[in-house]
């Protein structure tokens, strides 16, 4: 049994001798026992020398902690197997291992040391790392590649951008010379692009311009602004064959490591200039035929107040003869009159004095309109003009009868003239006696609004619908024709209080009766 067992171990050491991986044995105090060829070759260290030497020797400065864990886990009784790590050969180099660690037990299973197997790696990581960096130059050279496909792609469509752009489009250098155009532009000076890529781009400047264009480029270029397409600057080109045409010009300056260059965009507005001269003699013509239809027009209402003031003085002088006779007569100081001849009095009196207001009121409305209506403003008590107003109409509105009250304002006061607001006052209510049925009812009153006088008419009469409201104060406009007028009263309300500064407005239901607002300035 013994020569057996010494067989074995022979046996045993013969192939531990002969293996490449480091075999070591060592105690738990860290003490070499055992140290094989593959450790000699690996770490440099024969087995003479590495007998009883502290295997910390072996440990790379500062993987101490790790290589502690390492040990406790195995006096745990645990296997570690390959763990790639750092050891120190004796001449102080890196050696790349991957270890493998088991515990030593005796016969009775008591650990009594630690094996190790360490395989040196060194190659093979210089080996992965080697491929690793091939692989990532590979993938480098391989972007480079495709970023450059994309950058020639890229300039291939920007090329054919500007190819295809309807304007001209050149850029030139830092000393003037054009070194990119697009058919556009060889279009529109008449040069082949051979002919423009090279050359000097004042030769597109007119030779008016081309002494100081030098000194406009350069200012351009030091003031590094983007100059944009229409700001106004009266600007021509000179084609091949001398001939010049209206452009407008967009300047963008590109700084570079090859220095300053800029791009011009470059449009023909020929065109466009004829267009905008044939519009602007259009204008022209037609101001001088708008003067001369205003001058016309101008003239002819000239005519026609001068034909009304004739007109209204020839038409007021028999009238207001005709009222004073039918007074006369009404007064019977002659002898008496009968029932009929009275009747025949009183109707020629009635339709002398509406005659009259008609006249008035066409009068009044061409000199509102002409402008030729004189106002004396001045701070007026909106009750005594409230008061008279109602005297006024009184007569009228008994005859009918309808009922007119007047609710007392206070002390308010307005900034007027006096015979205009009478004026205003006098057409609301007769307006209202006029469509307000017998025994209804016709109040105004008035109140402060700010800065403002509020004045308010309202009646019980026939209302309005919201299509009449809209055309109450024009001109000749009539609610309903049965009750006569010329249809001014309320459009001489409207101009008479707007040209004193004040506002007019309307409430109306139909069938409810209305209510006529208007605002004068307060005094």
């Amino acid at each position: 049994m013994g020569t057996e067992t010494s067989g074995a171990e022979r046996w045993l050491a013969a192939i531990v001798e002969s293996s490449d991986d480091a075999i070591i044995g060592e105690s738990l105090e860290g003490v070499v026992t055992s140290w094989n060829r593959g450790a000699e070759r690996i770490f440099g260290y024969t087995a003479e020398e590495a007998a009883g030497r502290s295997i910390s020797s072996l440990i790379w400065p500062g993987n101490e902690q790790g290589d502690e864990d390492l040990l406790r886990r195995v006096v745990r009784g645990e296997r570690v197997d390959h763990i790639e790590t750092v050891r120190r050969h004796k001449n102080g180099t890196k050696v790349l291992v991957s270890l493998s660690m088991s515990p030593i037990l005796d016969s009775s299973g008591k650990l009594i040391g630690i094996a190790k197997i360490a395989r040196d790696i060194t190659s093979r990581v210089a080996m992965e790392q080697s491929i690793l960096a091939s692989s990532n130059r590979v993938r480098l050279l391989t972007e480079q590649e495709a970023e450059a496909r994309a950058a020639s792609l890229a300039n291939q469509r920007f090329r054919q951008l500007i190819e295809d752009a309807p304007d001209g489009i050149v850029q030139v250098d830092g000393a003037g010379m054009i070194i990119v155009s697009n058919r556009a532009a060889e279009r529109l000076f008449g040069y082949s692009h051979d002919e423009l890529i090279g050359r000097s781009v004042d030769v597109l400047v007119p030779d008016a311009y081309r002494a100081r264009h030098a000194e406009y480029r350069a200012n351009f270029v030091k003031a590094n602004v983007a100059r944009p397409m229409g700001i106004g600057l009266d600007l021509r080109a000179r084609r091949k064959d001398g001939s010049e045409f209206p452009v407008e010009v967009s300047l963008s300056p590109v700084t570079s490591e090859a220095g300053v260059r800029v791009t011009a965009v470059i449009r023909d507005v020929t065109e466009r200039r004829r267009v905008e001269e044939q519009v602007r003699s259009l204008q022209e013509s037609y101001m001088a035929e708008l003067k001369d239809r205003q001058r016309e027009a101008e003239r002819l209402n000239h005519l026609k107040n001068e034909f009304l003031a004739s007109v209204s003085h020839e038409l007021r002088t028999p009238l207001h003869t005709i009222l004073g006779f039918t007074d006369l007569l009404g007064e019977e100081l002659e002898g008496t009159l009968n029932e009929t001849q009275r009747a025949f009095v009183r109707h020629i009196h009635r339709d002398s004095e509406h005659l009259l207001g008609l006249i008035n009121d066409v009068l009044d409305l061409s000199r509102i309109e002409s402008g030729g209506l004189r106002l004396h403003t001045e701070s007026l008590s909106v009750r005594e003009a409230i008061l008279e107003a109602v005297s006024g109409i009184k007569p009228h509105a008994d005859a009918k009868p309808v009922e007119v009250r007047a609710d007392d304002p206070g002390d308010l006061r307005v900034i007027a003239d006096s015979v205009r607001l009478r004026q205003i006052l006098y057409n609301l209510l007769s307006n209202a006696v006029k469509f307000t049925a017998v025994g209804g009812s016709v109040t105004v009153g008035a109140e402060g609004n700010g800065t403002a006088v509020r004045v308010t008419v309202t009646d019980t009469g026939i209302g309005m619908s919201q299509e009449e409201q809209a055309q109450i104060f024009d001109r000749f406009y009539q609610v309903s024709s049965k009750t006569g007028g010329t249809g001014l009263g309320l459009a001489i309300c409207k101009q008479l209080v707007e040209i004193q500064g004040g506002s007019i407005s309307v409430e109306s239901t139909l069938g409810a009766g209305s209510k006529f607002h208007f605002e004068l300035p307060r005094a």
